[in-house]
């Protein structure tokens, strides 16, 4: 069973006043012309040339040949044009532990390594931790992430700065401190949200079954209902957990998220193992999964078998978990991984395909994330969240031909590093691979110090 350092969670932090600033060419109208469009079709991922008219952070037009006096026009002739990829489950600040994972097992991985720095970081440096992570999603193509971590105020007050839309949340615990702290520290959060700026939603986050007692599962589901917000919990993360959940709440893991949340949305990070009859419940439930690939292969967690999942009708969705445990926080990388690895489950027979892929990283995600009526696919009435892929035929895209498949391609052959325009809501936050208005050195720099205070 791990351990939980007690100020883990439950660190009062003060509120910062969230001014909007670093968000990037914000425009009344953008025209994106000549691109070849990667749209939701009667549940079908097409490709079509097609330009893209975007009008106060709105999809206004979707056509050839769009003739419109534009405040900026975009060429993306050798683009793939697609929506912005979407991060299920992630722990922000976690970029200041990549690569500590090597040789570790999950609860190892945890008791030595992370939670005795996590114990010792500042506000400033979950702040600076968090803005290198925003960057990183944004120059990969990464538009929305579900995030789960403590001194979220300072997680979202770098949300706002570098204009990424996010999903935020305090992860409440009672291991080593009073439940009621913890509940009255994610009311402080949501009840000082910024109710103008929509990009910044919330959701309520029990860690998990095997940290939340039953008293807490239930102080959980009250505030999801009473804020009518979504509940975001590590489920089934590993095999080590399935006893440890058992031996706490006295019944399986399956019966306990049934008893607390079957009248809640849940979002279920992992889910690397679920019965026939763990499938079954979850189909009765308002519910998807956050399936982490790279992380729990990492830790020697299994792998989910989402071709199972899916087929049974569950929504399958895709996240990077922390780059401590996934490495990066390329979404490009995920869908690949996600393919790869089910070929190992399901050796010759029929399995997910790149289409599968995509949408789990795009429409699944907005679902699972309850904002598929505003992100998730190109359509008109949707805010613009786009990205740009470059597959011109040159030396840095090499691996792309022949593009006889543009969808194979861009799940088996293409990286984040491929993207080099990233819009959010119509603020365009990179251009041409340049970050707007984010001094990237400096963020750098001060993860750096981070480093060398902790890590050294």
């Amino acid at each position: 069973m791990p351990k939980f350092p007690c100020r883990l969670y439950c660190i009062k932090i003060r509120h910062y006043d969230i001014i909007a600033k670093g968000r990037g060419g914000s425009m009344n109208k953008i025209l994106i012309k000549n691109g070849k469009v990667l749209l939701l079709k009667n549940e079908d991922i097409v490709i079509e040339n097609k330009d893209i008219l975007i009008e106060n952070g709105k999809i206004v037009k979707i056509e050839r040949n769009i003739q419109d006096n534009a405040d900026k026009v975009i060429d993306a002739q050798n683009h793939i044009v697609m929506p912005g990829l979407i991060n299920t489950h992630a722990h922000i600040p976690m970029s200041i532990f990549r690569e500590t994972t090597e040789g570790c097992k999950l609860y190892e991985w945890l008791n030595d390594k992370i939670w005795p720095i996590e114990d010792k970081l500042t506000r400033e440096d979950i702040y600076w931790a968090s803005m290198l992570s925003y960057i990183e999603m944004i120059s990969t193509g990464t538009t929305c992430v579900n995030d789960q971590y403590f001194m979220p105020e300072q997680i979202r007050e770098a949300a706002v700065n570098t204009g990424v839309r996010a999903v935020i949340t305090r992860p409440i615990v009672d291991m080593g401190g009073d439940l009621q702290t913890r509940i009255n520290e994610f009311r402080e959060l949501y009840e000082s949200r910024d109710e103008n700026n929509a990009l910044i939603t919330y959701s309520v986050a029990p860690h998990s079954l095997y940290t939340c007692s039953d008293k807490a599962l239930e102080a959980c589901t009250s505030l999801a209902k009473e804020y009518n917000l979504p509940i975001h919990v590590h489920f089934l993360e590993s095999i080590d957990e399935i006893e440890d959940i058992k031996n706490k709440h006295g019944r399986p893991a399956i019966q306990v998220l049934r008893d607390y949340f079957k009248d809640v949305h849940t979002i279920l990070a992992h889910c690397v193992k679920l019965t026939d009859e763990d499938i079954e419940i979850l189909k009765t439930m308002d519910c998807g999964i956050a399936h982490n690939p790279i992380s729990n292969l990492r830790l020697g967690c299994k792998i989910a078998d989402t071709t199972k999942y899916l087929k049974q009708g569950l929504n399958v969705a895709l996240g990077t978990d922390g780059q401590g445990s996934g490495s990066n926080m390329d979404m490009f990388e995920a869908m690949r991984v996600a393919c790869l690895a089910q070929g190992g489950i399901h050796e010759n027979e029929e399995r997910i395909t790149a289409k599968d892929a995509v949408k789990m990283a795009t429409i699944n995600g907005a679902k699972l994330l309850q904002l598929d009526n505003k992100i998730g696919s190109i359509e008109v009435g949707k805010d613009a969240d786009i990205i740009l892929v470059n597959i011109e035929e040159k030396l840095d895209n090499i691996t792309m031909l022949p593009n006889l498949n543009k969808i194979a391609n861009l799940v088996y052959n293409t990286s984040g590093r491929s993207v080099d325009t990233t819009i959010v809501k119509g603020n365009i936050l990179m251009e041409n691979r340049q970050i707007k208005n984010v001094d990237v050195n400096e963020v750098i720099m001060k993860c750096n110090k981070i480093l060398e205070r902790h890590l050294s």
